[in-house]
């Protein structure tokens, strides 16, 4: 390959792989804001790269001092897109007594999206 054929490949390549890693418009951080069983507000941080990321419930100061599934990390995946909607899968099963989410969400706007859980309970995620 001639030397300056293989600098337009490498730029080319580089330009490519820039594309493709390029940020998604659902990358970054999102607050949750989300009604339990008793509708009781609760709000999580959502941190989400590429589909995939965490998701941590906040405590409630004193209340959830004993509660294994608040306060920490648990793996989302999100897939979807913004016609179609989005679907999010929490995984938290692997801690005993921390449940599994699904929800399915709609996007309302660029910082916004709007949706209800697998058992029928709101949420909304706002990015920050």
């Amino acid at each position: 390959m001639h030397p300056m054929h293989r600098i337009a490949f490498v730029a080319v390549a580089c330009v490519a792989a820039a594309t493709a890693w390029a940020q998604s418009p659902l990358d970054g951080s999102w607050r949750v804001t989300f009604a339990t069983e008793g509708s009781e507000g609760r709000e999580a941080l959502v941190e989400l790269k590429g589909g995939a990321g965490t998701w941590s419930t906040y405590p409630r100061g004193d209340r959830d001092r004993r509660d294994a599934c608040v306060g920490r990390p648990f793996p989302i995946a999100m897939a979807g897109d913004a016609t179609t909607g989005l679907s999010l899968q929490l995984d938290a099963k692997a801690i005993p007594g921390c449940r599994d989410r699904k929800a399915t969400l709609k996007v309302v706007d660029d910082k916004t999206l709007e949706g209800h859980f697998d058992n029928g309970r709101a949420l909304t995620l706002v990015k920050q």
